[in-house]
C-alpha cells in the first residue's frame, strides 16, 4: 500500500508558508529603515546580520512552496515482510515494523493528528496529514507489535 500526504494539508502549509514570507518582508523593510537611520557603522551589524537571516528563512520557505507534494513524505507499506520504505527527497529509508522500538498515535479532539514513528535503528518518523490516515493507521496497528504502540494527546508530545 502506498501512502502520500493530502492536497488539503499541501495548500495548508502552502498559505502558511506565504503568511511567514510575508512578514518576513515586513521584518526586512523595517531593519532596512533601520539600517538607513544609523549615525556609526558598527551600528549595521544588527540590521546586516538579521537581514542576512531573514533572507536565508525567506528562501528556504520559498523553496518549500516551490516543491509542492514533493516536500513531503510518501510511505509504503508491505505488509508480508512486515516493511515500510519511507520515502523524502529522493532518499529512501527501509524500515523493519517488527523491530520498532515505539509507534505513538499523538490524538487531537479524538481524532488521531499524527504518527510518530521510532525505528529500531533510531529514526523518527513524523507523519502527518496524509490522504487515508485511517488506512496508514489501521495498517500500522496490524504490522507492529501492540505492546510497542500508544496513544497520546496531541499537546503532550
Amino acid at each position: 500500500m502506498q501512502f502520500y500526504v493530502s492536497e488539503q494539508k499541501v495548500a495548508k502549509d502552502r498559505r502558511w508558508a506565504i503568511g511567514l514570507i510575508v512578514v518576513l518582508l515586513v521584518c526586512c523593510v523595517a531593519l532596512l529603515v533601520k539600517a538607513v537611520g544609523v549615525s556609526a557603522g558598527s551600528e549595521l551589524m544588527l540590521p546586516f546580520a538579521g537581514l542576512a537571516i531573514l533572507a536565508l528563512t525567506i528562501f528556504a520557505t520559498f523553496r518549500h512552496i516551490q516543491q509542492g507534494v514533493a516536500a513531503y513524505p510518501s510511505v509504503r507499506l508491505d505488509e508480508a515482510r512486515h516493511q515500510a520504505l519511507v520515502s523524502y527527497n529522493g532518499v529512501s529509508v527501509q524500515v523493519d515494523l517488527l523491530q520498532v522500538k515505539s509507534l505513538r498515535f499523538q490524538t487531537r479532539f479524538g481524532r488521531v493528528k499524527s504518527i510518530v514513528l521510532k525505528a529500531g535503528t533510531g529514526e523518527l518518523f513524523k507523519l502527518a496529514g496524509f490522504e487515508d490516515m485511517d488506512g496508514l493507521i489501521a495498517a500500522l496497528e496490524r504490522l507492529v507489535p501492540a505492546d510497542r504502540i500508544s496513544r497520546t494527546a496531541f499537546l503532550h508530545q
